[in-house]
């Protein structure tokens, strides 16, 4: 090591080691959230698979999808067949639904089953009034026994919302049984959204098969490992660049190894060779 970067290196190690620790800690940060995105994606492809794998198989009975264990999350979104009987009259909304962009509500009906048990049905969806309250008109379906087929899906939280009367602001069993004079639901963990509206109009609307999407969490991830690499190569350009600039201000015999063209550098060889 010659003389002068020695003298360089004595005075500018400390400045360019807390560089250091400051790159490093950026591109730690990054990694962790490129594998966080990663981690999502890998759940999005997770939920493809399992409606690839089961939205469109042909409905099984209840029994014997469903047993006294209650909802099993690889059997969501799997076609199940019930007979038995709405409970129009315990039918409420959950609020805060949009579709399409549109406001609205889904409709959650209790059903009870020809062995007694209770199951929450999601019928539908439902828009708003013009005053963006509950729709005027409700459909109802009727109280006699028939045969329907939905999809199993999982309960949702609480999260700690209230909803008006003959509202609720999940697809809560429990929301559902304080909001009604219905109680005793054998399963607490899943609903069943119907597969054909009981309506023959057009209300309420049968929600559609979920967007298969990935999203973009695989081009986020490869994003903040670029970000990574570029901090820690910006770093050593950065000790170069200054490596190389005190050479050139503290060593008159010095030549760069490398000097770039300027824009008209050509013309003003030419120029002196012709006047000179």
């Amino acid at each position: 090591m010659s003389e002068a970067s020695r003298s360089w290196f004595q005075e500018s190690w400390k400045r360019w080691l807390g560089w250091l620790l400051l790159a490093t800690i950026f591109a730690v940060s990054c990694f962790f959230l490129a594998n966080w995105q990663f981690n999502r994606r890998n759940e999005a492809v997770a939920k493809i698979d399992l409606v690839t794998k089961n939205y469109n198989q042909p409905p099984t009975a209840f029994d014997e999808l469903v047993g006294s264990d209650g909802f099993m999350p690889s059997e969501e979104w799997r076609p199940v067949a019930l007979t038995g009987h709405f409970l129009p009259e315990d039918a409420v909304l959950v609020r805060n639904r949009p579709y399409n962009g549109s406001p609205g509500f889904l409709q959650v009906i209790p059903f009870e089953l020809t062995s007694g048990r209770l199951v929450a049905i999601e019928t539908g969806w439902l828009a708003t009034d013009e005053k963006l309250d509950a729709p005027k008109v409700i459909p109802l379906p009727s109280s006699e026994e028939t045969s329907i087929w939905g999809r199993l899906r999982p309960a949702e939280p609480l999260l700690g919302r209230s909803a008006p009367e003959g509202q609720i602001p999940t697809i809560n069993i429990g929301a559902l049984e304080d909001k009604t004079s219905v109680t005793g639901f054998m399963y607490e963990d899943f609903y069943v959204r119907l597969g054909q509206s009981y309506s023959t109009g057009a209300v309420p609307k049968s929600l559609p098969m979920p967007e298969l999407t990935e999203g973009n969490h695989l081009s986020y991830a490869l994003q903040w490992i670029l970000f990574a690499l570029m901090s820690m190569l910006a770093l050593v350009w950065g000790v170069r660049q200054e490596r190389e600039f005190r050479k050139i201000a503290t060593d008159p015999t010095y030549i760069p190894k490398k000097r770039r063209k300027q824009l008209g550098d050509e013309d003003k060889a030419v120029e002196d060779a012709l006047l000179g």
